[in-house]
């Protein structure tokens, strides 16, 4: 009893059990999805942590545009309103919308995340996460801006990797429905772990 009250009476900072490792398991559980919802989530969650990576970035960048010119003499904020000119904007409303659509895609970036702890789950309703945090960021991306800036200052890298994403999430969310109808979600019949 004795112990009982003493691990009670650990709180979060001096538990022997760290908190992130806590929080792990209460987000994906304990135990591990097959093969190849494994692959897809960490294959995701690889690109996941670019996008969200640059995008986080790119926000604090344009937001302490004036600081990092005090400090560093680069002058951000000139660099991206002739940028912005050559895409066809106003002076100052490329700044605002570049910074906006950053402010936005954390926030994709985040639904996206959540569609990704859903797939590690295997809960077909990631795709309303997933797609939904991706289809915001593309229209953002497309038509906030323009369709200048996606052709011309979004990388080759950026587009592939964003196909490859959407392409990888649509073929598990198919073959995650056979699963659920009786099937397998492995593409060769039965999955390793059921040999």
């Amino acid at each position: 009893m004795n112990t009982r009250q003493t691990e009670n009476s650990d709180s979060l900072f001096n538990s022997p059990y760290p908190m992130f490792a806590r929080l792990k398991v209460k987000v994906f559980g304990t135990e591990k999805p097959d093969n190849y919802t494994q692959v897809t989530f960490y294959l995701n969650f690889v690109f996941w942590m670019i996008f969200f990576i640059w995008s986080f970035a790119s926000y604090f960048t344009i937001s302490f545009r004036h600081l990092i010119f005090e400090q560093k003499k680069i002058p951000v904020e000139l660099i991206i309103k002739e940028r912005g000119e050559v895409l066809g904007f106003q002076s100052t409303d490329f700044l605002h919308r570049l910074l906006t659509f950053h402010a936005v895609s954390l926030i994709c970036w985040m639904l996206v995340f959540i569609g990704l702890i859903l797939i590690w789950k295997k809960n077909e309703k990631f795709v309303y996460f997933f797609f939904g945090g991706m289809l915001i960021y593309a229209f953002m991306l497309i038509f906030y801006l323009n369709f200048d800036y996606f052709m011309e200052d979004t990388t080759t890298f950026d587009k592939v990797i964003l196909l490859a994403m959407n392409a990888n999430a649509l073929m598990y969310f198919f073959l995650l429905r056979k699963e659920k109808k009786g099937g397998s979600l492995s593409f060769f019949g039965e999955d390793e772990e059921d040999e």
